[in-house]
């Protein structure tokens, strides 16, 4: 049994293009999906746009591969305000570093991203919460119930464990569903939903 009762389920995506990496790399869509590990039900969801400040302009290449437009992120709130609120949210629904564990696929979000974000934002964010300094890589778990080497991304497990994938991949709200499903999924096949990474 794991310690946790719930999970929440993390995807950011952020700016990019195909052309050349884009420095600093900023985040332009903050969402996340409550599991409640008792009953594997969705008890909340979570998601913000978030106005990139250092590349204000969306590339083609983003639109297209993210489904969000220009006017998504220019008319959403800077990054600092953004996080706020996503911790008063964990507030609002008892989501505490004892009780709940984030879930990610990879250790991308949570261990570059968020930190590089805090570094880059345009309001200063000094320290970031111990509760986005942990989480679960759901590609461990996938290893473990799959007895693979290396899990693949998102698309390619689901399609590994005969689950259809929803939405618009590479859109953050429709992947943390689709990871949500990944996670339900290995949890019925007994795999440990523990701490896999921590910074």
């Amino acid at each position: 049994m794991s310690d946790f009762t719930h999970a929440i389920i993390l995807d950011f995506e952020s700016i990019c293009d195909d052309q050349k990496p884009i420095q600093p790399q900023e985040i332009i869509e903050f969402p996340s999906v409550v599991l409640d590990l008792k009953t594997l039900q969705i008890t909340a969801e979570y998601e913000s746009f978030v106005r990139p400040v250092h590349h204000p302009e969306l590339t083609p290449f983003c639109r297209e591969l993210t489904s969000i437009t220009q006017s998504d992120v220019s008319r959403a709130k800077p990054f600092a305000e953004v996080f706020e609120e996503h911790q008063r949210w964990l507030a609002e629904h008892n989501l505490f570093l004892d009780n709940a564990l984030f879930v990610t696929c990879g250790d991308w979000d949570l261990n570059v991203m968020l930190p590089t974000q805090c570094a880059v934002s345009s309001t200063q964010i000094p320290k970031i919460p111990g509760i986005y300094r942990r989480w679960h890589n759901i590609k461990r778990s996938y290893v473990e119930v799959m007895n693979v080497k290396k899990a693949p991304g998102m698309a390619k497990m689901l399609k590994g464990l005969d689950i259809q994938l929803t939405g618009h991949h590479h859109r953050g709200i429709d992947d943390c569903r689709n990871i949500t499903t990944l996670l339900k999924t290995v949890l019925e096949q007994g795999a440990q939903f523990r701490v896999t990474g921590e910074r």
